[in-house]
């Protein structure tokens, strides 16, 4: 009966332990291991000794296909900060025309110094402030809308390549500690990695049955 029970067993362990091995290997052991001066086969982990080829490959990737000028012009257009961003320029040209229009007034109250006629000037400034001070913001929030747009379509290529978005992204990779690393990797693919562990008792304990199949 053991001969039938065991190599299912010894095949799903042994199936098992591989891979749960294997994913360790990505990460350990952090450091290169030596004995005697001799250099320990696959140490450090696949990752820590190679972790400045993937961080420049991980910066390469996101730099071109995630925060690129076409994916951020996107979620420019679909975001509510356009939106805000307009009303924050309406709001402030309309502090800068309320500010000319009271300068003027103070400089033709100066300039007068006679009560009558400042009354009239203030008149007169009301009324003209009441009919320019619209048209001068339709106008301005009819260019900011045209424009907004266009100026950001036209500067976030040099925006990006100003702020270097890939050497950013290559040195914070690199200044990460190891362990820190291995917890974000395992973290959200923990459940996935456990599923591979699994699938390899499995594979095993089949190619057990298939060895007292071959042997009987």
């Amino acid at each position: 009966m053991i001969e039938y029970i065991s190599p299912p067993l010894i095949g799903a362990f042994i199936g098992y332990i591989t891979n749960w091995l294997a994913i360790k290997m990505l990460f350990r052991p952090y450091n290169e291991i030596r004995i005697y001066g001799i250099k320990v086969p696959f140490t450090p982990g696949l990752i820590p000794k190679r972790r400045d080829e993937i961080a420049k490959s991980i910066a390469k990737v996101i730099r071109q296909h995630l925060i690129n000028p076409e994916n951020l012009h996107k979620l420019f257009i679909e975001s509510t900060y356009r939106e805000i961003l307009e009303d924050k320029l309406n709001k402030t040209i309309e502090e800068i025309v309320d500010k000319i229009l009271e300068n003027l007034k103070e400089d033709i109250e100066n300039r007068l110094k006679i009560p009558f006629l400042t009354n009239y000037s203030d008149k007169i400034l009301q009324a003209l402030s009441e009919k320019i001070k619209p048209i001068i913001l339709e106008k301005s929030q009819q260019s900011i809308k045209e424009n907004l747009e266009k100026h950001i379509e036209e500067e976030l290529p040099q925006l990006l390549a100003s702020l270097d978005v890939e050497k950013v992204i290559y040195e914070t990779l690199n200044s990460l500690d190891i362990r820190q690393l291995e917890d974000i990797v395992l973290g959200f693919s923990e459940k996935q990695l456990k599923h591979i562990t699994y699938l390899g008792g499995v594979i095993g304990f089949f190619i057990g049955l298939i060895q007292i199949v071959i042997n009987h």
